[in-house]
């Protein structure tokens, strides 16, 4: 299946989103000036922003993981294959969020037995 017309939006909200999270962390003292966000590398500014139980921030944190997951399996050849197993995601989930990494079935068994 052709998933390219997805790569470029999540290309897209993957910078944005890194781009509203140092801001985001400027504006909520988490560190002092733009040369240190900008010099501390971005995961690190994501376990951060998780450990800072700020709400914007957590949910800022987590969308982008997770786009960034989206984005890395495009460069593994594996976009659009569940994460658990494999499978393909139906299109139609990935119309809804890109960024979903688990087909219906692993989302509904994750749901129940990965609180």
């Amino acid at each position: 299946m052709n998933y390219k017309n997805f790569q470029y939006p999540l290309e897209t909200e993957y910078l944005s989103l890194a781009e509203q999270l140092k801001n985001e962390m400027l504006i909520n003292h988490l560190k002092n000036n733009t040369t240190e966000i900008n010099t501390t590398d971005l995961n690190d500014l994501i376990v951060m922003a998780k450990s800072s139980f700020i709400p914007n921030l957590f949910d800022m944190a987590i969308r982008l993981e997770k786009v960034d997951a989206a984005v890395c399996s495009f460069k593994l050849g594996m976009y659009g294959l569940c994460a658990d197993c494999e499978e393909e995601i139906e299109y139609s989930d990935l119309e809804q969020d890109p960024a979903q990494p688990r087909c219906q079935s692993c989302r509904e068994h994750s749901r129940y037995h990965h609180v």
